[in-house]
């Protein structure tokens, strides 16, 4: 019997520590897979003390004769039975191989009082801070053995050498199938073959996990989470022989982390190389060209934790690298995240980005920090709009730009060579602006790096909450003390993503929008030439563009938008007409090559593919670059294909759907989802989601049916503006109609199995929906995520007001009470039958959780069956993957519920 007369063994731990609050900006994929980054408020423990007492003394020595194990026969004649007498009757007992094992208690001892008295202790000395009382214990457990041959067998040297040499013979097949399977990896048909890396200590990527996987099965939202995913693609900014991109994994097969690393692609060899070790919760980030074989790059790599400015440089022999990482150089050590990064084209300068209280320096700003956070107070005071944006309180930090000058060292690492100036110092504005902007976009530096342009909002009042007018700023760098100067202040609607043309300094494009107050405006590409002289391009086109790139000659353009559902790319130059270069799936990202104006590398993706990097040659082919996810892919079902179909909706007008059939086929009768999109100006595109995914619901069994009602963008602008004073009029009757013609086109689909599921406004709509009886009985269930359901007093609550009121006709709640009650969902209440998922975000900010909490307060007074699945640290979205995977367990249960 192991360890019968060993006591446990007793030990207490005391931990002072006091948590401080720290501002990081981080980098997150939003529902549509674009990278965007935000600030987040964090905390972290602080020890000032730690200690240990050993209390295994105090246990006594011969513990065990005093105890006894009284069976329920024992209990009733009065007998007890000592621990030995209990085991051996146990295990000289004639049965087959088994084994017991008892764990010992410390009896007698009050753990709880103990705890208490030792934290009054401690706070007799007068230390206020947070303490931590653990016990540390080592049971010593019984372990005790049947005397059976078998027992015997188990316990004796001929086993020990028959699992010796089973061991052997892992240790032998183990390796020997690494290199045979690798071998196969690397001679896969695409010819993209990736060098041996040195891995994080658990480091797998989906790729060596999906190739251990024998069966394929389904697709679920657990494989799209696993899915790796790719962004920012640049080209080697000399020869364009190689590119440079970001690639985010996620901890394997259990999704308890991702990591972010910069990968080096060979254009002619095909050869990937990883170049910055993975390591979990790490992220790289944001990085530009600085000369030939060198970038910098942001990165929370640093000790603290915190996004600095790193630098990487790559050896003049990295073709024949192998079986190793290069280690980057850390150029910043500041006290604050660093959110934003732009370098000029000569690396002569570089802007980046800090959260400063307006008046503050960065190290002023955490001291500030640091005192409030030590003050013990913890309150919010607000004269002024926003009081919460997005998903977080705005307590006064601010995005804040600072330039610096920077040099090359003898030993080829880049320093700063001036102090960083803040742009916006004193200014109570954000560049980029909250909550989406990026220095990528919003800010630019000319071509000779003496002029840098920025975005932010040009009056930071109240009227931020009602307003979208964004201005562009300049500033000339070549004399010291320069202003900024507005060059769009005469235009109240938004003004912003300022790009100098890469030959002259004295030109830059915009984009812009001519209606104040309304986000989902058309945006227009302005040219300004130094002078005050502006120009609008494709002035009588009807396409909201979102993205402009300079070709490397600046004497054209690539112009990124939404197109019938599509994101499509255009070519634009002064002596060729307009040119869709691309028009399937969803491009973006573009960066053209160095040395051809004509090719390009870009990130594409659509229903049946999610995100690769792309190659589009000057002959107008295009080709794929990556496959990290080529072996998920090889190991899952997939619906194969996605069709667009059009019909007759409100007014007459053509709109637009998407069906999706299930990935088992159409050979039977199939249930229904009927997905109904956000914004309401948005669409669902020919995209692949890791929130909202066709796919997820096509592997489940489901017909997926997706319309873009009345509303929707990338239909031209007119169709857009629709919905304005008719947000449950045209969208409801196209969505009715829609309903119809798809189950009359797709037969299969079986009408009796339907379920609707929305978010946002379209879980505004799925609320309006509960209230019309003769399209709510269409449906078993309705799944609302983050929906409207009081559409007046969202004109109250939201925090960019400029959505509803712009929406409503232009009124306010009290100007035009009746242009919010209209189409008001909670007023049809007494109508809702059906059962009902609500699901909500307690960060959600744009859609206050106290929407959805009010549907579910009618559900359950009204009898009707309904759930309330809530996100306490989620916002408008879900973001963090095991979340991800516990929205589609809930949904996906529920849904089987009904229609089953």
């Amino acid at each position: 019997m192991t360890y019968l007369n060993e006591k446990p063994q007793l030990k207490v731990s005391i931990h002072g520590y006091y948590t401080e609050t720290y501002t990081e900006t981080e980098s997150y994929q939003d529902s549509d897979g674009n990278w965007q980054t935000r600030s987040v408020t964090k905390s972290r423990d602080v020890t000032e003390f730690d200690f240990s007492i050993d209390l295994s003394p105090y246990i006594c020595e011969q513990w065990w004769r005093v105890a006894v194990i009284p069976s329920a026969e024992a209990r009733r004649g009065g007998e007890t039975v000592t621990f030995r007498d209990a085991l051996e009757q146990y295990t000289l007992s004639n049965k087959k191989i088994k084994e017991i094992v008892l764990k010992k208690l410390c009896h007698g001892w009050n753990l709880e009082e103990l705890k208490k008295k030792l934290i009054a202790l401690v706070r007799s000395t007068g230390y206020e801070n947070s303490i931590n009382v653990t016990y540390n214990r080592i049971d010593y457990k019984i372990a005790a053995r049947s005397s059976s041959t078998l027992s015997h067998f188990a316990n004796s040297t001929l086993l020990f050498l028959s699992i010796t040499l089973l061991l052997g013979v892992v240790v032998i097949l183990i390796p020997t199938l690494v290199i045979v399977t690798k071998r196969s990896k690397h001679n896969h048909e695409d010819g993209i073959s990736s060098v041996t890396t040195r891995n994080a200590d658990d480091y797998q990527s989906n790729s060596d996990y999906y190739q251990s996987l024998t069966d394929v099965h389904d697709f679920s939202q657990t494989d799209n989470l696993r899915l790796d995913r790719l962004s920012s693609p640049r080209f080697h900014p000399i020869n364009g022989k190689s590119i440079i991109y970001l690639r985010r994994q996620y901890h394997m097969p259990d999704l308890r982390g991702s990591t972010t690393t910069l990968h080096w692609l060979d254009l002619e060899t095909n050869k990937n190389i990883q170049l910055t070790q993975p390591i979990w919760g790490k992220h790289d980030s944001q990085f530009y060209w600085i000369n030939s074989n060198a970038i910098l790059f942001l990165s929370n790599r640093a000790s603290s934790g915190l996004n600095q400015i790193f630098q990487l440089t790559l050896p003049d022999n990295l073709l024949e690298t192998t079986n190793t990482f290069i280690e980057p150089i850390q150029i910043t050590n500041y006290s604050l995240s660093i959110g934003n990064l732009l370098v000029n084209r000569q690396a002569t300068r570089l802007a980046f980005s800090c959260q400063v209280y307006a008046n503050l320096s960065i190290e002023e700003t955490f001291a500030r920090q640091i005192a409030e956070k030590n003050s013990g107070r913890t309150f919010y005071q607000f004269d002024k709009l926003f009081i919460r944006h997005w998903d977080e309180y705005m307590t006064g930090l601010r995005h804040h730009p600072f330039l610096v000058s920077i040099e090359r060292q003898s030993n080829g690492i880049f320093k700063f060579s001036s102090e960083p100036v803040d742009v916006l110092f004193n200014i109570d504005s954000d560049s980029p602006t909250k909550p989406f902007g990026d220095g990528k976009t919003q800010w630019s530096f000319s071509a000779n790096g003496n002029s840098f342009a920025y975005t932010r909002q040009y009056d930071e009042t109240s009227a931020v909450a009602w307003t979208t007018n964004l201005d562009i700023y300049t500033i000339d760098l070549s004399i010291p003390g320069q202003a900024s100067v507005c060059i769009t202040c005469e235009n109240l609607a938004t003004d912003t993503d300022p790009s100098y043309s890469p030959t002259d300094n004295n030109i830059l494009i915009y984009r812009s929008q001519s209606k104040p107050g309304y986000e989902s405006d058309q945006y227009k590409i302005k040219l300004y030439n130094g002078s005050n002289t502006k120009q609008t391009l494709l002035d009588n086109w009807d396409r909201s563009i979102q993205v402009v790139t300079w070709s490397p000659d600046g004497q054209s353009l690539f112009l990124e938008l939404p197109e019938e559902a599509r994101n499509v790319i255009y070519h634009l130059s002064n002596n060729q007409p307009l040119i869709r270069l691309i028009s399937k799936g969803t491009s973006r990202d573009i960066n053209v090559h160095p040395m051809n104006n004509q090719e390009f590398i870009f990130t594409h993706q659509s229903f049946v593919e999610p995100i690769n990097i792309y190659f589009y040659s000057s002959d107008g082919s295009m080709r794929s670059l990556t496959d990290h996810n080529k072996a998920l892919l090889a190991k899952v079902r997939l619906s194969p294909a996605v069709e667009a179909f059009s019909f007759a909706g409100a007014r007459g007008d053509q709109v637009w759907g998407w069906h999706m059939p299930p990935s088992n086929g159409t050979g039977k009768r199939a249930p229904l989802a009927f997905l109904i999109h956000g914004g309401p100006q948005s669409s669902w595109d020919e995209a692949w989601g890791f929130g909202w995914n066709f796919q997820t619901y096509a592997s489940q069994g489901y017909a997926v049916i997706g319309i873009n009602f009345h509303g929707s963008d990338s239909y031209g602008q007119n169709f857009t503006d629709s919905i304005i004073s008719e947000y449950g009029s045209l969208p409801y009757e196209d969505l009715q109609l829609g309903l119809t013609y798809a189950l009359n086109k797709y037969p299969y689909i079986d009408s009796d199995r339907a379920v609707a599921l929305g978010a946002s406004y379209g879980g505004y709509m799925i609320y309006w929906i509960a209230g019309q009886p003769e399209m709510s009985r269409r449906f078993k269930t309705l799944i609302p995520h983050n929906g409207i359901f009081d559409t007046r007093f969202m004109g109250y609550s939201t925090e960019e007001l400029f959505f509803t009121e712009h929406d409503a006709g232009g009124y306010t709640p009290w100007e035009n009470p009746d242009a919010y009650e209209r189409y008001n969902p909670l007023n049809h209440v007494a109508n809702w039958t059906q059962p009902m998922l609500i699901i909500l975000g307690a960060h959600d900010y744009r859609v206050p959780d106290t929407q959805g909490i009010g549907a579910f307060n009618a559900l359950q007074r009204r009898g009707i069956e309904s759930r309330l699945v809530y996100f306490p640290t989620e916002n408008h979205w879900i973001l963090n993957p095991l979340h991800s995977l516990a929205w589609y367990e809930e949904v996906e249960s529920w849904m089987r519920k009904w229609i089953n």
